[in-house]
């Protein structure tokens, strides 16, 4: 008795370690019980004979299913066997069985109380009389008392039907149910009542599809709101959601050029010439040219860009627009022409003196190609102003026409007159007037 108690002790021990009732994911469970054999019952049919003997039980479960269970109980205890049909026993033999049994539930076995019906078949074994073997068909009943999550107090009565005289019996047991192994069933909660629970949701106060986690998604584009750069708009999963309509793998929002396939580097916009300038800021967009320059050439290098140098390939000052400036000689000549350009009194025809500077403005200008003239008449007060003003028009013209005949392009020069509207000298005086008739040359970049 000492010894059964103590095996009862640890299975019990081992019981409260768990946590399941008996199902899917814990099926296993073991029954420990005494036992009560009853062969005078079946015969004499009294209920005043407790001819009652004891024994332990052993029983393994299976969980088949909601509804059913598969027992197979190994039994061992003392009997009183009848040896005829007025209930005449022999003295206690030791005795055994095994069962095959299946078991019909009628609650879930996380019930408190749980009962169940019984039947199968099975063989006893008359251990001290050689270990006669007796088929035999138990019937019965069960019910289980849930103490804790995974032990059960168990009681069962079954009728056995044995195929031989005088071995029918009614037995009882009554003992403890213990479910083994399995997982503790936790308890799920589900805060935003998502069907995700929240130890899997990772957004448990916002309803969200299971695939995100739980999250939402406002944009549909499968990227949970809160690991998306643009939950509004729906974008790709390489852009952390983010749209990019042009395509150039660099999103929208941090696109200069969205509607542009362009370059990571240039913040998305496109650069046809590829110099490192991007179209919008290069002032020449199909002609690779420095950052420096605005995306421009500067062929001559003279830090102005090709498309504002005058004389791109020739070097000159930025003040006059890349073109180099007049020599300080050519200079001399166009002030000098002022004094040296002289007509005859009261007309428009050059004196022969005037050739050789008109000559030398002539070959200053073939030297000079992006340089403009301007050819400008003036007259002294002497006489009258209509006058003055036609003459120093012809005057003017007259210089235009002998440097056409030169050779240099008409379309490189302008002439007019201004009489005596521009005077640089005092008309009451011979000197201020001789400084006031004169043809001024002015070159100059357009």
């Amino acid at each position: 008795m000492k010894k059964a108690l103590f095996i009862s002790s640890l299975f019990l021990l081992l019981a409260l370690g768990q946590s399941n009732a008996q199902s899917e994911s814990s099926p296993n469970a073991l029954a420990f019980r005494w036992t009560g054999n009853n062969f005078q019952f079946p015969i004499t049919q009294k209920f005043d004979r407790f001819d009652y003997t004891s024994g332990v039980e052993l029983k393994y479960i299976r969980h088949l299913g909601k509804f059913l269970n598969l027992g197979i109980p190994l039994k061992v205890g003392k009997a009183y066997l009848p040896i005829d049909d007025q209930g005449t026993v022999r003295d206690a033999e030791l005795i055994s069985s095994l069962d095959a049994l299946l078991h019909l539930k009628f609650t879930n076995p996380e019930s408190k109380v749980y009962p169940y019906l019984l039947a199968g078949a099975g063989v006893m074994s008359e251990i001290d009389n050689g270990w006669e073997m007796n088929p035999e068909f138990p019937v019965g009943a069960g019910i289980n008392f849930r103490v804790s999550p995974n032990l059960y107090l168990s009681f069962e009565t079954q009728y056995r039907f044995d195929l031989n005289d005088n071995r029918n019996q009614l037995q009882h047991a009554l003992g403890i149910w213990m479910v083994l192994g399995g997982k503790t069933e936790e308890k799920i909660t589900d805060t935003d009542k998502d069907g995700v629970k929240d130890s899997d949701d990772k957004c448990p106060d916002e309803p969200g599809p299971a695939e995100l986690m739980g999250c939402p998604d406002k944009d549909g584009d499968g990227i949970a709101d809160k690991f998306d750069a643009c939950p509004d708009e729906a974008g790709k999963a390489s852009l952390a959601g983010c749209p990019d309509r042009d395509g150039d793998g660099i999103a929208d929002h941090l696109d200069l050029c969205p509607d542009e396939a362009g370059k990571k580097e240039l913040s998305g916009c496109p650069d046809q010439d590829g110099d490192g300038v991007a179209d919008k800021d290069d002032k020449c967009p199909t002609i690779a040219g420095l950052p420096s320059d605005m995306g421009c050439p500067d062929t001559d290098g003279d830090g102005v860009i090709d498309p504002i140098d005058r004389c791109p390939e020739t070097a000159g000052p930025a003040s006059n627009k890349g073109c180099p400036e007049l020599k300080p000689e050519e200079k001399e000549v166009l002030e000098f022409a002022m004094k040296a350009v002289q007509f005859e009194t009261g007309s428009a025809k050059l004196l022969a003196s005037s050739n050789k500077t008109l000559d030398d403005i002539a070959q200053i200008m073939k030297n000079n190609p992006a340089q403009q003239l301007r050819i400008s008449g003036h007259t002294d007060s002497i006489g009258e102003p209509d006058e003055n003003l036609k003459l120093s028009e012809r005057r003017a013209k007259t210089c235009f026409d002998y440097l056409v005949a030169k050779g240099v392009a008409a379309k490189r020069m302008s002439h007019a007159g201004f009489g005596e509207s521009k005077p640089i000298g005092d008309n009451m005086y011979a000197p201020g007037r001789e400084k006031n008739r004169r043809v001024e040359f002015e070159m100059y970049i357009d």
